[in-house]
């Protein structure tokens, strides 16, 4: 009877610890996606070298420049949380809101600004995946 108790207590470890990894997994969705946290981080990296190649053709006010790089780093920020299991909607929409306005307000053109739309484009599905509750804790 011994070895049953002790054949079933490790069974039942065995089973709680597998629980406690699925959502680990569920907090990026799909193994290989386009949430996991090194894609979300190559996807801010993308946004900054698109910045940077702005910068060297688009003649933006200090007070734009000012808000693209406070987008910059609340996109690193929310990078920095979501490989720590955190979503922070506030500090994504806050990087989104200020990309958008300064693309728009200034009327920029050329291929530095539509690879610029195509990151914020990804931003915003990442935001909706979440909203969705693909991604994220619940």
């Amino acid at each position: 009877m011994g070895g049953f108790k002790q054949l079933l207590h490790v069974s039942l470890i065995t089973v709680g610890l597998a629980l406690l990894g699925i959502p680990a997994r569920a907090q990026y969705g799909p193994a290989g996606g386009p949430y996991q946290p090194e894609s979300v981080t190559a996807l801010i990296e993308r946004v900054h070298a698109d910045l940077n190649r702005g910068y060297d053709v688009w003649r933006l006010p200090k007070g734009d420049r000012e808000r693209l790089d406070k987008a910059g780093k609340e996109l690193r920020e929310f990078a920095s949380d979501w490989r720590h299991g955190k979503f922070d909607k506030g500090d994504l929409d806050d990087a989104i809101s200020a990309i958008n306005h300064v693309v728009d307000k200034n009327r920029l053109a050329g291929p530095e600004r539509d690879a610029l739309w195509n990151d914020v484009d990804q931003l915003r599905q990442l935001r909706e995946a979440y909203n969705r509750h693909e991604i994220g804790r619940w």
